[in-house]
This record gives C-alpha cells, sequence and structure tokens, in this order.
C-alpha cells in the first residue's frame, strides 16, 4: 500500500509542477509567412485569431501579407516569399499541368457546394 501512496504523490507532485510551466505563455519562437489572394470574409477566423493574439499564444510568430491574386500569390509561394498560400484549387492545378518538380500541397475548402 505504500508503494501505491508513493507513486500517487510523486505523480501529483509532478502534475504541479508541469502545468504551471505548460500554462505560461511564449514567446514566438517560429515565424510563420502566410499569403492571401485578397482580404475575404472567408478569412475571418484567422484576422480574429490574429488580433486576438492566438497565434503568439501557441508560440507563432504570423505574418499576414495580401497579394492581390492567384498568381501573384502562387508566385510569392513557389518563390520562398510565403510558407502557407490561401488560394483557390484551380491555382494549384494550373501549377501542376505545367510540370513542376515541387508540387504544391493544396487542402480544400470545409465548405463543399456542386
Amino acid at each position: 500500500m505504500r508503494k501505491w501512496l508513493r507513486i500517487a504523490t510523486m505523480s501529483l507532485f509532478a502534475m504541479l509542477l508541469v502545468i504551471p510551466i505548460a500554462c505560461t505563455k511564449q514567446e514566438p519562437t517560429k515565424t510563420v509567412r502566410v499569403a492571401e489572394v485578397t482580404r475575404s470574409i472567408f478569412y475571418a477566423p484567422q484576422y480574429v485569431a490574429l488580433a486576438k493574439g492566438f497565434f503568439k499564444d501557441e508560440g507563432l510568430n504570423v505574418e499576414l501579407t495580401t497579394t492581390w491574386g492567384g498568381d501573384k500569390t502562387m508566385t510569392t509561394l513557389l518563390s520562398g516569399g510565403a510558407d502557407i498560400a490561401l488560394v483557390g484549387s484551380e491555382t494549384t492545378i494550373y501549377v501542376y499541368s505545367q510540370g513542376t518538380s515541387d508540387p504544391v500541397i493544396n487542402f480544400a475548402h470545409a465548405r463543399q457546394t456542386f
């Protein structure tokens, strides 16, 4: 019985030590450059997260740039000026059809309508 009590006490001590460390705010350690094709209501959650500092709370420094056009946004991504590009799938398809050796990975929008 003493063994279990000792293990429980050590576990409780470890939790009390780790929780305050895990809950402290961290300075951003990684910069993520995001290029958006246009200012849009569809990106509203991103704007709110930036304004409220949600990314900084997770240790990310997000640099948002509006590039005004799918072609300019994709050029920014392919030239290394951005880490993430918010564009439509047609831009990715166009780049793929040109025979690129490093294709762009595209994520679908959560709302699918046909």
